[in-house]
């Protein structure tokens, strides 16, 4: 065996004919394996991953000529020092490539290999856990210098469409929830009926991707997590992987339309028997109508309907609506492989203590809090000093003990007179936080301010407004709701309004990159302006100690009235202060 290191993946049509050879012969060939997804990767993530791809060579006894025997694509950081698969953040399934009888010998070839180059990190995630690489590794583990950790990575769901419950005498499928499903699916085909379609070449993907990109990172937002397609990135892999695999048949961008409206897509794909449930999304203003779990029992209907499909792979991830439908699984590994017997037991310990952990929601919640309260620590010290983050640390400290909070409590007078022609307020909805998503998606604070302004939406306790420029970008974001009952967390406590007319405006956000521009300003005379003229009053708040803040409401119209004091000694609070009541003119007063 010669084996043969290459720091990128060449466009090179002999190679890419081996390598669908080699894909075919392996036990469970998979989309995830090929020459056209390891391209993509490359393509999409050159900024960040330096493939590594080791092709394994064997002569044949009569010949001279050499053929391609395996292929481990790989990928290093930039130092070189932590070795990954190339497609491991995009594949369901990854691998070497080779045939039984030669892959402890190729396995061995490259973790040596790894080894020689100084790799004291090596991480294989997605590992099928019946594939003849994991013993291979286990063998070789050792003898390469390394020391090796397996877990479980994930359960991924399959459905054998051989095994699928049929109605005696008739051959329809039995799903789940049918009458559910029959009456999800009258209600979203009023207008026409619901049907699929698919799009499996680049020219007919390239007009569904935006729409298929915006409702995704919409229903990411809306369960509190941002989508991978905000990252341009991934989209660019998308585009690039539907160019490739469009060109060989196995792209299906799935869609379900009534008429011409589209309701849930699913990004999949159909590799030889099998059909990817790879990345699907739905319009979050229907799911009252289960759209995602509507177009899973379609795609399984018209799979079952199709002699060349034996399987319909849901991929990654647990969810509830796809163990509905899944009657085996395929499990994938986590492996590890480390030159330091020290981060190998660190490994180990880290890994039994988040099972503890997940084992009780309370313990583990405390843990989060507490890892997220380091990392701040850390990021704190990184940017300003190692003072900084000491200070911080000892204001925190300090105030679990004992604090004092003051807030001031501003109504607007109308005195302002900030003119902006090319701004303007704009409700905001789960379509305008998921273009935002896409103008910030290097900001993590106002990542995590969309997050909160999503579940905000979905609570429809608030209305939300963003502050859009002439290009319709949002520049700012501000809240509005009742005063009347209003939580200040600043207080830890509700609030009583001066009167029942009055509206708090709060969670006012201008992102990182649009400051110094007096969007602020602007922002809250025009919430106020808009406030006024429904016959409300408009009021604000804030900390005391925020002068930025204070002397900004000055300036936009916005006169302190009152304040309120919050004390608090170890687990006691107590507050200060009341919000005026309207005078109550007595009859006397009228006579006179």
């Amino acid at each position: 065996m010669r084996l043969v290191l290459l720091k990128g993946i060449p466009d090179d049509p002999v190679l890419r004919q081996e390598w669908d050879a080699l894909v075919e012969s392996v036990e469970h060939p998979q989309v995830f394996f090929t020459y056209e997804w390891a391209l993509a990767v490359q393509r999409a993530y050159s900024s960040t991953l330096l493939p590594l791809i080791f092709l394994a060579y064997d002569r044949h006894d009569a010949a001279e000529d050499e053929h391609l025997s395996g292929v481990a694509a790989l990928a290093s950081d930039a130092g070189g020092a932590y070795v990954s698969f190339l497609c491991a953040t995009t594949g369901d399934y990854c691998d070497f490539l080779s045939s039984r009888a030669s892959k402890p010998a190729f396995v061995g070839a490259v973790l040596a290999e790894l080894r020689k180059m100084a790799v004291k990190n090596v991480t294989l995630t997605n590992l099928p856990a019946d594939s003849t690489t994991v013993s291979a590794l286990r063998k070789n583990a050792r003898y390469s210098g390394y020391h090796l950790f397996a877990r479980t990575a994930y359960v991924c769901a399959q459905v054998s469409l051989a095994n699928l419950e049929r109605r005696p005498g008739e051959n329809k499928l039995v799903l789940p929830r049918k009458k559910m499903l029959r009456r999800f699916l009258n209600a979203m085909g009023r207008e026409a009926p619901v049907r699929l379609d698919h799009a499996r070449t680049w020219k007919t993907v390239s007009p569904i991707l935006p729409q298929f990109r915006q409702s995704h990172i919409a229903r990411f937002l809306i369960t509190g997590r941002i989508s991978n397609l905000a990252r341009p990135e991934r989209i660019l892999f998308l585009e690039e992987l539907a160019k490739l695999l469009g060109e060989r048949g196995w792209l299906a961008l799935t869609r379900m339309m009534s008429g011409s409206k589209s309701f849930a897509w699913n990004y999949g794909f159909q590799f030889r028997e099998t059909w990817f449930w790879y990345q699907p999304t739905f319009d979050s203003d229907l799911e009252k109508y289960s759209p995602g779990f509507c177009l899973l029992a379609k795609v399984i209907e018209e799979a079952a309907d199709d002699q060349t499909l034996t399987v319909v792979d849901l991929g990654l991830g647990a969810e509830e609506y796809k163990e509905r439908f899944a009657n085996q699984s395929r499990k994938t590994l986590y492996i590890t492989l480390k030159s330091s017997a020290f981060q190998h037991v660190r490994e180990i310990l880290r890994y039994r203590a988040s099972e503890v952990a997940r084992a009780s929601p309370k313990v583990e919640s405390i843990l989060r809090a507490l890892a997220a309260r380091l990392e701040k620590l850390e990021h704190l010290a990184a940017r300003e000093g190692a003072l900084a983050a000491v200070r911080w640390l000892a204001r925190k400290a300090r105030q679990t003990i004992f604090s004092r909070t003051e807030v001031f409590f501003y109504e607007w007078d109308g005195s302002a007179a900030n003119t902006a022609p090319d701004l303007h307020l704009e409700p905001l909805d789960l379509d305008r936080l998921a273009t935002a998503t896409l103008h910030y998606v290097d900001d993590d604070q106002t990542l995590s301010y969309l997050l909160r302004a999503a579940g905000r939406l979905r609570e429809g306790k608030a209305v939300g407004f963003g502050l859009l420029d002439g290009y319709g970008k949002i520049v700012h974001f501000t809240w509005a709701t009742p005063f009347e009952g209003f939580f200040l967390s600043e207080l830890n406590a509700p609030v009583k309004a001066p009167a029942a007319d009055c509206v708090m405006l709060f969670d006012s956000w201008t992102p990182i990159s649009q400051r110094s521009h007096g969007y602020y300003g602007i922002a809250m005379e025009q919430m106020a302006r808009r406030i006024q003229e429904q016959g409300k009053k408009p009021w604000i708040f804030s900390a005391a100690n925020n002068l930025a803040s204070v002397y900004g409401l000055q300036r936009t119209g916005f006169q302190r009235r009152y304040s309120v004091v919050r004390r608090k000694l170890l687990g006691w609070q107590t507050i200060n202060g009341d919000a005026p009541r309207p005078r109550t003119v007595q009859p006397a007063e009228l006579l006179s």
